[in-house]
């Protein structure tokens, strides 16, 4: 909010403007001494009011200074507006009402002071609105800023926690496949070891028969289970670099050109995720925004980090901000501890890197 419409500025330029108003009428008026020290005592209270919150009940410091100098100078009627324009202000306008009241009829002036004391109780009710408003909208701003961090919280959180889950989901995988070959294809491959073995020492030409038999209906059904293990574990949709040459070949807008080096097995499942969501949002937003005839993806992987860049020839004007999917990855990439970077300049680019947690490729 701008300085010029705070609403406090408003509050004090008011009262030194009455402290204005205060030493015009002095001026045309006999300008005595009395009148003159009555105004400095008001003026001091503004200027307390003006450094410090002072509590409703110091109006009563105006209103008794005021009635001190009834019988010197006329002044000190108008001084009411004052304490008026005070208890307007702190939300106390029937008090304000008699004290405007008590004080006009008590000095049954004309009634210019009747619209002095008038625009002093407006000006207050007016000022204690404002303010009320602007309370509430801060307490409202505050809310909204502390939902969203909540909300910006609670993605991060369930991120962590799909990562979590998919190597969870990784590491009983293998479990599952290491129980499966041991309960399986490993007792069948012993008990032929076994037989092989047996089978040297035998002397009888039906007895070895029998034994090579047995060997090789183990082998037999080992090789079927290890056929049916390795079918099993075969997915049925596309996945890791798959997905990502997928949505490549789909992409028709736009010649494009996917480059890939070092080991792929090392990226885990999670990072796929966000590497699948990253090429299909910047190709959406080529295919929109961009005047490119060529888009290069390049996607690296080494020991420690996975890069995948995003690349188009275009010269087109770019938007001035971020996407609201773009934000959603940079946050995604931030929760797994890398970064995604974005670039206007020599065409759009985008650049997603990725740390390996060594742990997780280790476990």
């Amino acid at each position: 909010m701008k300085k010029l419409m705070e609403p406090l500025l408003f509050v004090n330029s008011w009262r030194f403007l009455m402290m204005g108003a205060f030493i015009h009428l002095w001026v045309l008026g006999d300008s005595q001494i009395s009148s003159f020290i009555l105004i400095l005592l008001l003026l001091l209270m503004t200027c307390l009011r003006w450094r410090f919150a002072l509590p409703v009940w110091f109006v009563l410091v105006d209103i008794l200074i005021c009635f001190f100098y009834f019988p010197y100078t006329d002044i000190a009627y108008y001084g009411f507006a004052l304490p008026i324009f005070e208890l307007a202000l702190k939300g106390k306008c029937l008090f304000s009402l008699f004290l405007c009241a008590g004080v006009f009829f008590a000095q049954a002036s004309s009634s210019f002071l009747f619209w002095f004391f008038f625009q002093a109780f407006f000006f207050g009710v007016f000022s204690f609105i404002f303010l009320k408003n602007q309370e509430m909208y801060r307490v409202d701003i505050d809310e909204q800023r502390k939902v969203r961090y909540e909300l910006e919280r609670i993605k991060i959180d369930l991120l962590e926690a799909n990562q979590s889950v998919s190597h969870q989901a990784e590491l009983m995988e293998r479990y599952r496949i290491a129980r499966e070959l041991h309960d399986h294809l490993g007792h069948d491959l012993t008990g032929a070891t076994l037989a092989l073995q047996a089978y040297q020492y035998v002397q009888e030409p039906e007895e070895a028969k029998k034994i090579l038999q047995e060997v090789k209906n183990r082998l037999e059904r080992s090789t079927k289970s290890l056929r049916e293990t390795v079918h099993n574990m075969t997915p049925m949709t596309r996945i890791g670099v798959e997905s990502l040459e997928s949505v490549v070949r789909n992409f028709q807008q736009k010649d494009i050109e996917f480059k890939k080096s070092g080991n792929m097995l090392l990226v885990p499942v999670h990072i796929w995720s966000l590497l699948e969501s990253c090429v299909k949002e910047t190709l959406t937003n080529v295919a929109k925004h961009s005047n490119a005839t060529k888009v290069e993806v390049d996607l690296q992987v080494t020991e420690s980090i996975v890069r995948l860049s995003i690349k188009d020839n275009g010269t087109a004007k770019k938007l001035s901000h971020t996407g609201s999917g773009l934000r959603s990855l940079q946050m995604r990439s931030r929760s797994m501890g890398g970064s995604l970077s974005i670039s206007h300049e020599n065409g759009f680019l985008v650049v997603c890197v990725i740390p390996l947690d060594k742990e997780m490729l280790n476990g």
